[in-house]
C-alpha cells in the first residue's frame, strides 16, 4: 500500500558561520590553544614558538574533528558532570495522588490520560490516509498548550490464552496439541502489543493568571488557597481533555479518558521504581527488576517523509516505545523568525557567492524552506508547533535491547532521517520518556502543524484479546489476530468469497479452534455442500441428512445437518425450515453457540429464509449465539434490503478472493479502490500455501490477515474440500 509524501522543511536553526564552513563556537574551539600559546609564549624564540603553534593547533583541530557519539568533546563533558551529579540523586517515579480520572505529579502538575483506539492506513488510499491524518493535525491547530502523544509497546504473551486451551476438553489431544504449538510459535517471535495516549497537563504556572483574578475577586481564607487553586487546575485540565476528544472522536479515530482502575493501573505500570541510567542507557534492571533502556531523539527530517512513518519504525522486531511532544507556538512571533532566519540566509548566501564560494546549495534550499513555512502562515493555511520525537528501545535482556537499538537506528538511517543518541543525558532521557514528567531533553523542531501530523502513529494496533479464536495471521507485522467473537456488539459474522478462496476452509478451522476455546460450545453446522461431517465426526458430534433422517435432535453438543443430493430445488424448503428449528432451539439455550450456514445464497433467495436469518441475526447477542454466514459473493447480501440489513448487525465482515465485484457492494461496504483492486489479488489455497482475506471488525481491525492450519487441522479439513 502506497503512503501519502509529507514536505519537511530543514533545521531552521541555522547559526551564523564563518568561512561558509565553522560557526564562532567551532572556531573557539580550534583557536583557543593557539591563542593561549601565543598569550603564554610570545616571548619566546622563534623555533620554540612555532613548534608549540603547531602542537596547539593540532590540539584544536583535534577538539573540533574528534566528535564521539557526534558530539563535540566539550559538551560530552559538559553532559558527562551534570549527569554523575544527577544520576547519584535519581529516586524512583513519583507521584502525589490517584484521583478519579486524574493525577497529581510530584511537581503540582495535574494530568490526564487519553487512550486513542488507531485506525489502519494499509488499507486506505492516498485520500483516505490524508483526511485520517487531517484528523490528527486538527487537533495540533487547535489546542494552545503542549501535548504529549505515548506509544508504548509491551511483549505480546499468549500464556494465559495457552493455558486456557490446555485446560479445555477436546475429544482431538492431537488437534489441542498442534494448536498450542501454534500459539507457542507467536510467544516465540518476540511480539508486542501496542496502546496509545495522550497526556494533558495543567500547572501552576499556566494558571497564574486565573489564581491572580480568584483572589482580586473572592476573600479566600488561607487554609482553603490550595483547595481553590486544585480546583482551578482540574476545571482547565477537563476543559483541555474535552478539546482532545471532541477532536479525536470522528471518523475513524476514537478516545476514551482513563478513569479509576484503568488510570491506577497505567500509573504503576509506568512508574519505574528503580531508575539507573548509565551513561548509555535510559533505564537498567535492578535486583532482577526493571529494563534495559536506550533512548535516541530525531534532530532533522529528510525533504520528505511517508505518513505514518513513526508506525513503521514501531513494527522494528523488538519493544520500540515513541514520545512524541507538540507545543503550539504564536503564528505572529513565528512569522518574525521566520522572517529573520530569511534575511540571514539571503545574507549569508549573498556573502559566499561575493567571496567566490559555490556550495550554497543547503543554505538555498533551507531559505526555500523557509519562504514555504512564511507562506503557509501568511496564508493562514497551517499553524506552527515545537515538535519532538523520542524513541525508546527496551528490553530485560541486554543484548536484545542493543540489538533492537541498532535496528531502528538503521530504519532512521534508511529513511535519511537524522537523530542524536542521548549519550550522558540519560537522566533528562528517563525523565521525558516517563508520563509522570514533561519533556526535560527539549530537542524539539519548529515545523508547520501539517508536518507534524505525519508522524501519525495511531496506526499499531492490538489484534489480540484475551480469549476466543486466532483468525489468521495480520500480513502488516506479523501478530496474531485473536478475538471473541462473543464479545462483539452482535456476535455474527458473514465470510464472502468466490468458489476456491478458501472461505469454507477457514470456517472449519474456526470450528475446530472455537471447539478448544470455548468450554461447552454448541456447534451447529448447515452443510448443503456435504463437506463438513469430517469436523462434526472429530467433534464426537452427529451429523443428519435432511428428507431422510426425519427424527433428528440437538442433543449432541456438535450436529451437522446436510442435503440428501446438491443442488435439488427441494432443499430450500428443507433448509428453511431447518433453519427455523436452529433458531427455535437455540433461543431455548443461553450456552454460546455457533452456528455456521455454508451456501447462505440458498436462503437468501427465498423470502422465508432471508426473513429468518435476519431475525436470527438480529437477536444473536440475546441468545448468546454466533452466526457465521458464507457466501460465494457479497453481492448475495447487498442486492435486496433483508441483506443489506442482515449485513448491518454483523460486526464481522471477511472478504476472501473476489472473482468480480459490483458496484453495489463497493458502495455498500465503502470498499477503497485499493481495497477493491485486493479482492482480485488475495492469495487462495488453490495456488498458494496458504489464503488470505480482508478481515474487518466494526471498531476492531480492519486489515489483510493470512490464514493457515496446523497440521492436525488440515489433516482434518483436507479430504473434504474438493472445489473450496
Amino acid at each position: 500500500m502506497s503512503r501519502v509524501d509529507y514536505r519537511m522543511p530543514g533545521g531552521l536553526n541555522v547559526p551564523t558561520q564563518f568561512f561558509g564552513q565553522f560557526t564562532w563556537k567551532e572556531l573557539l574551539r580550534i583557536g583557543l590553544f593557539p591563542a593561549l600559546c601565543i598569550l603564554l609564549l610570545g616571548s619566546t624564540a622563534g623555533l620554540a614558538l612555532m613548534f608549540w603553534l603547531t602542537v596547539s593547533l593540532l590540539v584544536g583541530l583535534a577538539w573540533y574533528g574528534y566528535r564521539p557519539f557526534d558530539r563535540f568533546l566539550d559538551e560530552l563533558a559538559a553532559d558527562a558532570v551534570s549527569w554523575y551529579i544527577r544520576w547519584r540523586n535519581l529516586e524512583e517515579d513519583g507521584f502525589e495522588e490517584v484521583s478519579e480520572d486524574y493525577v497529581v505529579t510530584e511537581t503540582g502538575e495535574v494530568a490526564a490520560a487519553i487512550e486513542v483506539e488507531p485506525a489502519n492506513l494499509e488499507m486506505r488510499t492516498e485520500t483516505e490516509q490524508q483526511a485520517l491524518i487531517s484528523i490528527y493535525r486538527s487537533l495540533f491547530e487547535r489546542v494552545s498548550y503542549p501535548v504529549q502523544i505515548y506509544s508504548r509497546q509491551k511483549p505480546l504473551s499468549l500464556n494465559d490464552y495457552r493455558d486456557n486451551i490446555r485446560e479445555n476438553r477436546s475429544p482431538d489431544d492431537v488437534l489441542k496439541n498442534d494448536y498450542v504449538e501454534h500459539i507457542d510459535e507467536f510467544s516465540d517471535a518476540n511480539l508486542s502489543r501496542t496502546r496509545h495516549f495522550i497526556v494533558v497537563r495543567v500547572g501552576r504556572d499556566s494558571q497564574r493568571w486565573i489564581e491572580k483574578q480568584l483572589r482580586e475577586r473572592l476573600s479566600i481564607l488561607e487554609e482553603k488557597e490550595e483547595d481553590i487553586e486544585r480546583q482551578v487546575l482540574l476545571n482547565e485540565l477537563d476543559s483541555r481533555c474535552r478539546d482532545v476528544l471532541s477532536t479525536l472522536n470522528t471518523g475513524d479515530l476514537a478516545a476514551q479518558r482513563l478513569e479509576k482502575r484503568e488510570l491506577e493501573n497505567l500509573i504503576q505500570q509506568e512508574r519505574r521504581r528503580n531508575p539507573r541510567p548509565s551513561p548509555f542507557y535510559t533505564g537498567q534492571p535492578k535486583d532482577g527488576r526493571g529494563e534495559y533502556r536506550k533512548t535516541v531523539y530525531v534532530t532533522e527530517f529528510p525533504s520528505s517523509v511517508e505518513a505514518g512513518w513513526l508506525a513503521q519504525l514501531q513494527r522494528t522486531d523488538g519493544m520500540v516505545d515513541v514520545v512524541q511532544v507538540i507545543e503550539p507556538k504564536s503564528t505572529a512571533e513565528t512569522s518574525k523568525k521566520l522572517q529573520r532566519i530569511s534575511e540571514k540566509l539571503n545574507a549569508e548566501i549573498d556573502s559566499l557567492l561575493h567571496q567566490g564560494y559555490r556550495g550554497t546549495n543547503k543554505l538555498e534550499g533551507l531559505l526555500e524552506d523557509t519562504e514555504w513555512f512564511l507562506d503557509l502562515l501568511a496564508n493562514r493555511e497551517d499553524q506552527p508547533v515545537d515538535y519532538g520525537v523520542y524513541i525508546t528501545v527496551h528490553s530485560e535482556d541486554q543484548e536484545t535491547c542493543d540489538r533492537t537499538y541498532q535496528k531502528v537506528c538503521n530504519r532512521l538511517e534508511t529513511v535519511q532521517i537524522e537523530y542524536d543518541r542521548a549519550v550522558f543525558r540519560t537522566v533528562d532521557a528517563h525523565y521525558t520518556d516517563s508520563m509522570l514528567y514533561t519533556d526535560h531533553l527539549r530537542e524539539t523542531m519548529l515545523l508547520p502543524a501539517k508536518c507534524a501530523a505525519a508522524g501519525f502513529t495511531f496506526a499499531v494496533r492490538d489484534n489480540v484479546q484475551e480469549n476466543g479464536v486466532i483468525y489468521g495471521v495480520d500480513t502488516s507485522d506479523e501478530a496474531p489476530a485473536l478475538f471473541d467473537r462473543f464479545d462483539w456488539s452482535s456476535h455474527s459474522m458473514a465470510r464472502m468469497g468466490m468458489v476456491g478462496s478458501g472461505k469454507s476452509y477457514a470456517t472449519k478451522i474456526e470450528i475446530l479452534r472455537a471447539s478448544l476455546a470455548y468450554p461447552n460450545l454448541r456447534i451447529i453446522i448447515v452443510d448443503p455442500k456435504n463437506e463438513y461431517r469430517s469436523i462434526a465426526r472429530t467433534l464426537d458430534g452427529s451429523t443428519y441428512t435432511l428428507g431422510r433422517d426425519e427424527d433428528y435432535s440437538f442433543s449432541h453438543d456438535t450436529v451437522c445437518f446436510q442435503v440428501e443430493e446438491r443442488g435439488q430445488e427441494e432443499n430450500t424448503e428443507l433448509l428453511v425450515d431447518l433453519v427455523q428449528q436452529i433458531y427455535a432451539e437455540v433461543s431455548q439455550d443461553q450456552r454460546k453457540t455457533l452456528v455456521v450456514v455454508d451456501e447462505v445464497r440458498i436462503l437468501m433467495n427465498d423470502e422465508t429464509g432471508r426473513r429468518i436469518l435476519n431475525r436470527f441475526v438480529l437477536e444473536g447477542r440475546d441468545t448468546n449465539t454466533a452466526v457465521t454466514l458464507i457466501s460465494q459473493n457479497a453481492s448475495h447480501f447487498t442486492y435486496c434490503r433483508e441483506g443489506r440489513e442482515i449485513l448491518d448487525n454483523i460486526p464481522g465482515k471477511v472478504f476472501m478472493r473476489h472473482d468480480r465485484v459490483p458496484d453495489s457492494v463497493v458502495e455498500y461496504f465503502q470498499l477503497s479502490q485499493r481495497e477493491k483492486q485486493e479482492l482480485f489479488e488475495l492469495k487462495t489455497g488453490t495456488d498458494s500455501d496458504h489464503s488470505e482475506a480482508l478481515f474487518k471488525v466494526s471498531g476492531l481491525i480492519d486489515t489483510r490477515l493470512r490464514i493457515e492450519a496446523t497440521p492436525q487441522e488440515h489433516a482434518l479439513i483436507e479430504p473434504r474440500t474438493e472445489g473450496e
